[in-house]
C-alpha cells in the first residue's frame, strides 16, 4: 500500500514538472513572437536611418572593435551593434571580452540575432580565421581592405592576446631547438608576420572601450598601432543615436600617424 502511494506521488510529481516545463516553453515561444512583431519594424527603421546618416560621415571604419572589459555581457545590445554595423557598411567587427564569457557563449549571441531576423545571420561570416584575400578598402581608411556586403565577426578573449604571444614564443623556441630556425632569424618582422597570419584580419581603425577604466585589457597589442580609441560608458542599453554619434566623432578624427 505504501509503495503504491509512493509510486502515485512520484508519477504526479513528474506530471507536474512536465506541465510546468510545457507552460514555460509556451510562454517563451509567445514572448519571442511578440518581440519579433514589436521589434522587427523598429530594427528595419534603425537600419534605414543608419544607412542614410553614414552617407554624411567623411569616413567609416572598416574594422570596429568593442572592448567589453569588466562589464557583464548583454547579448541583445551586442546583437544590435552587429545589425547597426551591417547597416553602416562596416566590414569587420570584433568583440573582445577579457574574461572569455562571450567566447564560451557565442551560441547565445547567434540565438538573439536569429530572433531579430534570420536575414542578419546570412550576412555574417564568423571566426578569427576569416579569409580576407583580395579584399580592398573603399571607405576612406588605409588598411588595404575593401568593405563587403557581409560582415566578418570575431570574438576574442585574453587568451588570444597575451596567450598568442606566449604560444608564439614557445613555437619559436622549439623551432630553434629543432634546428629549423636560427636565433638571428627572429626579429620584429618575423614576429609581426607570425602573429598577423594567425588572425588574418585588418588592423582596427576604431576601438570602443566600455566601462570606467581606460584600458585595452590586453586586446591583440600588435594590431592597435594606429587604432583610434573612444570611450563608451557601457554597451548596455546602447541606443542607435549613441552609435551614430560615435561614428560621427571618429569621422572627424585626424590621424597623423606620428607626423
Amino acid at each position: 500500500m505504501r509503495f503504491s502511494l509512493f509510486r502515485i506521488a512520484w508519477t504526479l510529481l513528474h506530471l507536474l514538472i512536465s506541465i510546468v516545463e510545457c507552460i514555460k516553453y509556451s510562454l517563451n515561444a509567445f514572448r519571442r513572437k511578440l518581440e519579433n512583431l514589436l521589434y522587427g519594424p523598429f530594427v528595419e527603421y534603425e537600419i534605414g536611418s543608419i544607412s542614410k546618416r553614414v552617407k554624411l560621415i567623411d569616413k567609416i571604419p572598416s574594422h570596429l572593435v568593442v572592448i567589453i572589459g569588466n562589464e557583464s555581457v548583454s547579448y541583445r545590445d551586442l546583437a544590435n551593434i552587429i545589425v547597426w554595423c551591417i547597416a553602416a557598411g562596416i566590414s569587420f567587427l570584433s568583440f573582445y571580452d577579457y574574461h572569455g564569457i562571450l567566447k564560451r557563449n557565442e551560441a547565445e549571441l547567434v540565438k538573439v540575432l536569429s530572433e531579430m531576423g534570420k536575414e542578419h545571420i546570412e550576412k555574417i561570416v564568423w571566426g578569427k580565421k576569416t579569409n580576407t584575400n583580395g579584399i580592398l578598402n573603399k571607405n576612406g581608411t588605409k588598411n588595404g581592405f575593401k568593405a563587403t556586403k557581409k560582415i566578418c565577426i570575431n570574438i576574442f578573449s585574453l587568451s588570444d592576446g597575451k596567450g598568442s604571444i606566449v604560444e608564439l614564443t614557445k613555437s619559436l623556441g622549439q623551432s630553434v631547438l629543432a634546428g629549423h630556425l636560427k636565433t638571428s632569424d627572429i626579429d620584429q618582422e618575423l614576429i609581426d608576420k607570425k602573429l598577423l597570419s594567425e588572425f588574418n584580419i585588418p588592423d582596427p581603425e576604431l576601438a570602443l572601450y566600455c566601462g570606467d577604466t581606460c584600458s585595452t585589457y590586453g586586446f591583440l597589442p600588435w594590431q592597435i598601432r594606429v587604432t583610434e580609441f573612444l570611450h563608451m560608458s557601457t554597451h548596455h542599453k546602447i541606443k542607435m543615436k549613441d552609435f551614430i554619434h560615435i561614428l560621427e566623432k571618429y569621422g572627424k578624427c585626424v590621424q597623423r600617424f606620428g607626423k
